[in-house]
Parts: structure tokens; C-alpha cells; sequence
């Protein structure tokens, strides 16, 4: 069991939103809790998720390239080559 002491103005603005929802205050309250913990979950989910993404771009960057790959000739990068007429 908890014991919250709350100030007069939250307790009633507490009150107000529980009779709104249809619940006693002791659920809306453990229903803010629940909200509250499963967004704090997500939240560092996408923290990991933005994390792994980042560490993978990085890893892209600068991993070693081959300094013999030879560059695209004019021809290949033409204009007519590049945007073929199709019948």
C-alpha cells in the first residue's frame, strides 16, 4: 500500500478526472502509473532503436572503401543515358 499526500488542488483536480473517466480515484491513479512506466518503456526503446541506427550509420561511413573503383565515365552519366525514351 502507498500513502500519497497530495496538495488540496491536485487531490481535487485528481477527483475531477477520475469521475470523468468513470473510475474510483484509487484505479485512475494506478491507470497514470501504468501510462506513465509504459511510456517511459517506449521512450527507451526508441533511445536503443535511434542509438543501434545511429552506430550502424556511423560503422557505414567510415568503414574502408576501395580507392581502385574507377569513376563513371561522361557517356554513363549522360543525360540520354539516364533518362531512356521506352516504347
Amino acid at each position: 500500500m502507498i500513502t500519497l499526500n497530495l496538495d488540496p488542488e491536485l487531490e481535487n483536480k485528481i477527483q475531477q478526472e477520475a469521475k470523468l473517466k468513470g473510475l474510483s480515484v484509487e484505479k485512475y491513479i494506478s491507470f497514470l502509473i501504468q501510462e506513465s512506466l509504459e511510456n517511459k518503456d517506449k521512450q527507451k526503446s526508441e533511445i536503443l532503436e535511434y542509438e543501434a541506427w545511429e552506430e550502424k550509420l556511423n560503422q557505414f561511413i567510415n568503414r574502408s572503401v576501395d580507392v581502385n573503383i574507377q569513376p563513371l565515365s561522361d557517356e554513363a552519366i549522360s543525360r540520354e543515358n539516364i533518362y531512356t525514351i521506352t516504347e
